[in-house]
């Protein structure tokens, strides 16, 4: 025969505080990635991809000289096949020019790369930015 208990069952009793804690929390962060993906949904209604080129830094090579760059994306809205042209400026005229093309740049995110030059770019203006972009 079954022995029948008249205890009260653990599961029945009241929630212990670290439950009702952990639940807030829980509940705090589920409600805050909701409004985060609500804002990028509503408020971020960005066009275009905003695209600015810069200059990391510099290396001599012995192909040429590499000048490693940054292209920022300032924007909501992502770019692929980014064409990103360097230009090596002296005194108002460019001295040489190479490009290069970036996969992707997602919104509000950079990718990096680098171009090689043929001459030494010591003492003369770099510039680098982006001249073209597809819409993924």
């Amino acid at each position: 025969m079954t022995k029948v208990s008249n205890d009260k069952n653990i599961e029945n009793s009241d929630p212990h505080w670290i439950e009702w804690i952990t639940g807030a929390v829980s509940a705090g962060i589920v409600l805050a990635v909701i409004v985060w993906i609500g804002k990028d949904g509503f408020v971020d209604q960005d066009a275009s991809p905003n695209l600015e080129g810069i200059v990391l830094q510099t290396e001599e090579r012995s192909d040429g000289f590499q000048v490693l760059f940054e292209i920022k994306n300032g924007s909501s809205a992502t770019a692929s096949q980014v064409k990103v042209r360097g230009e090596m400026i002296e005194k108002q005229s460019v001295l040489e020019s190479v490009e290069t093309v970036l996969d992707y740049v997602p919104g509000h995110s950079k990718a990096a790369g680098g171009l090689i030059f043929q001459q030494n770019p010591d003492g003369k203006q770099v510039t680098v930015r982006a001249t073209a972009f597809d819409e993924p």
